[in-house]
């Protein structure tokens, strides 16, 4: 049970790394590839390029998952820097509930269009595999912003039993009070 927890905690805290590092090295590998053909050889191949373009897809909506995660996309802090953590924490709620109505809403959406590339076989045309290998980039990425959004609810809830802010540690609390 222990190697379990240790196993999830791994997941949880390394997963879209692992996933970013491997599209990542695809993507350049098969980039730097292509051009040196291109260059050096005169000549390129299909498959590369549209390989290439569906792993920088599933590069990006990975990245988005991590992103949440981390909590290092942009937003506006001049409020939030003059409020209460417990207002913090309210706005954050707020934010999060509209943030979990769009990637419920974005996830509706693009099912359709994944069951019609399934449903019509559509294939890509170097490498004929279906189409909804690189579509099913957009409902995972949602999928995974949605799990780490609500995982970030709960992590602010603890914290604000706690009395601090949303995604503040205690240390981060400690250091503010001796600035």
């Amino acid at each position: 049970m222990q190697n379990l927890k240790k196993l999830l905690h791994l997941l949880d805290e390394r997963i879209e790394l692992w996933l970013l590092t491997v599209f990542y090295l695809y993507f350049v590998i098969i980039v730097v590839v292509e051009v040196t053909m291109r260059y050096v050889f005169n000549s390129s191949t299909i498959i590369g390029e549209e390989t290439a373009r569906h792993a920088f897809i599933w590069l990006s909506w990975i990245a988005a998952s991590y992103v949440v995660k981390k909590r290092i996309y942009i937003r506006i802090t001049l409020i939030e820097e003059k409020i209460s953590a417990s207002m913090k924490y309210y706005i954050s709620i707020f934010y999060n509930i509209l943030f979990i109505i769009f990637c419920i809403l974005t996830f509706w959406y693009v099912l359709p269009i994944m069951q019609a590339q399934a449903q019509y076989g559509t294939l890509a045309r170097a490498t004929q595999y279906p189409m909804y290998i690189p579509y099913l980039a957009v409902p995972v990425g949602y999928a995974m912003m949605l799990f780490r959004v609500i995982q970030n609810m709960v992590l602010d809830y603890g914290n604000f039993q706690k009395g601090l802010a949303p995604g503040e540690t205690i240390s981060d609390a400690k250091r503010e009070t001796f600035m």
